[in-house]
């Protein structure tokens, strides 16, 4: 599943190529896909201008014309494609065009858990994909995050795959940085104090920085707006690395189901 480095790699190589640009028609193939329905997707989208991009934890939000919102969330095998026509893929559910007959831009999703949303207003959009989403992980202050996780009993790897608790961290950079950290995903943040807890913040924010300036992690599908891979997976300490060595000790990394997720981690390492 893209996380927070894979869809802020898509946002910034999204947003040049939509900015300024009237919708002009929007065609759904498939209506689980657009939010709230194919036809609030299309009807509220056409005619309007994409002003601004950002982005909070794995969605990407454009701001419109007339203070509404177009989103963009990828889930597990969403991409987004620019192109002068529709691309010779299957699974292509939605196609964006706009009025200035420039390149168009397609949704293509595998899986299908992903979607395109229109919100008109900021109260649609806070009730709608943002309801419950906890703060962006992404330049996190050390105190914030620490207060965020403290007196929590729940294993750490569970808590920072909890998008309430901080949003963008998924089972790739979970993994990443409770490595970086020397802590057990076992590990209980009441149980760590606010010094490791700190600690870990500085390891988390290093392991996303590092990602997002190598394009992302491309471990199955992905590909930024561009149609271009991410290779920091070449960088993976621990991640889907189960029986090779520890790049730090040589011990054999061990895997894990926690949460209901693969955790890989260094038993020596990580106590």
């Amino acid at each position: 599943m893209p996380e927070l480095p894979e869809v802020e790699c898509v946002r910034q190589t999204l947003a040049p190529r939509v900015l300024g640009r009237r919708v002009r028609q929007v065609k759904v193939g498939i209506e689980k896909v657009a939010r709230p329905g194919a036809e609030a997707l299309a009807r509220g989208l056409r005619g309007r201008r994409a002003l601004a991009s950002r982005r909070q934890g794995k969605l990407i939000i454009l701001e419109l014309e007339g203070g509404a919102f177009w989103t963009i969330h990828l889930g597990m095998t969403g991409q987004v494609i620019i192109a002068e026509r529709r691309p010779p893929a299957d699974h292509i559910h939605i196609g964006v065009t706009f009025a200035d007959q420039g390149p168009s831009l397609f949704y293509r999703d595998v899986r299908r858990f992903g979607a395109m949303g229109f919100w008109p207003d900021q109260a649609a959009l806070l009730d709608g994909p943002l309801a419950r989403m906890g703060p962006d992980a992404l330049g996190m202050d050390d105190q914030v995050f620490a207060g965020r996780l403290a007196g929590r009993k729940a294993p750490i790897k569970g808590v920072l795959l909890d998008q309430t608790v901080l949003a963008g961290v998924g089972n790739i950079y979970a993994d990443e940085a409770l490595h970086r950290a020397g802590i057990s995903p076992l590990a209980r943040p009441a149980e760590l104090g606010a010094k490791v807890l700190r600690e870990l913040n500085r390891r988390l924010q290093e392991t996303l920085a590092e990602a997002l300036a190598q394009g992302g992690s491309s471990v199955r599908n992905f590909v930024d707006a561009k149609g271009r891979p991410g290779t920091f997976q070449q960088a993976h300490r621990v991640y889907q690395r189960a029986g090779l060595p520890c790049p730090a000790c040589g011990t054999a990394v061990e895997r894990i189901v926690l949460a209901g997720r693969s955790t890989h981690f260094c038993p020596r390492c990580q106590k």
